[in-house]
């Protein structure tokens, strides 16, 4: 189930509108943190990678946004674009973009290293 745990969390939010998608990353963290506790998903990369975003956009709330050193690169792809999407609909600050993009670049250039 692990395995296409981030396709599934990726194709719900693209096919929402920007509206709904923090209510639905905040539902989703609740469920996943729910699902590890009672051992109905097993911990890993997939879990782990959505668990880190949802994560960051409530702390973006809150001007506290950490990443983990590693996640998948199409993981990261991702969450940048769907930021961007929030942003550009008014459902974050740009600064969220900003500090997002620069985690990225980051992780990216460690990467290519």
């Amino acid at each position: 189930m692990n395995s296409r745990l981030f396709e599934t969390f990726r194709e719900t939010l693209d096919n929402l509108p920007p509206e709904e998608v923090l209510k639905a990353v905040a539902a989703e963290r609740c469920q996943l943190e729910q699902d590890l506790i009672q051992h109905r998903i097993l911990p890993g990369e997939d879990s782990d990678s959505i668990l880190a975003f949802c994560r960051f956009l409530a702390g973006a709330a809150f001007g506290s946004m950490v990443w983990p050193d590693t996640m998948p690169i199409d993981h990261w792809t991702f969450y940048v674009k769907t930021v961007k999407r929030l942003v550009e609909a008014e459902q974050l600050p740009f600064t969220v973009r900003r500090d997002i993009e620069a985690a990225f670049h980051g992780v990216f250039c460690c990467i290519m290293a």
